[in-house]
């Protein structure tokens, strides 16, 4: 929480992310200490209306745009007790990498077919 009661504004980009890590896990796509994997290349969220605690928020992730070695996971959080409410919105843009030599490589076929590539 913030000064004013509000989840502070860094912590939504990390509801976001646990959320993006654990999808991935949910699809069978392990990115732990993996030799290929995401790096995130630009993370935009627009806060529309605070959090207040208590609440329990809910993050929900869509397909973006794929492209040979990136992809963007488009997310939107409500919270469980006003679903109908946008708290914020936004999207991240990932590079697949090799880790070894740090350089792009094309996103996992499996991956392309599930974000409907």
């Amino acid at each position: 929480m913030d000064n004013y009661g509000h989840v502070n504004n860094t912590i939504y980009l990390e509801y976001v992310q646990e959320a993006r890590v654990e999808w991935f896990s949910s699809i069978g796509i392990d990115i732990d200490h993996v030799a290929q994997g995401p790096v995130v290349l630009q993370t935009l969220h627009t806060y529309l209306k605070p959090v207040v605690h208590p609440a329990t928020v809910v993050v929900e992730l869509y397909a973006g745009a794929v492209g040979r070695s990136s992809l963007v996971v488009e997310h939107r959080l409500s919270t469980l007790e006003s679903p109908s409410i946008c708290y914020g919105e936004g999207h991240c843009k990932l590079v697949w990498i090799d880790h070894a030599n740090n350089t792009p490589v094309p996103v996992p076929e499996h991956l392309r077919q599930v974000m409907g590539a």
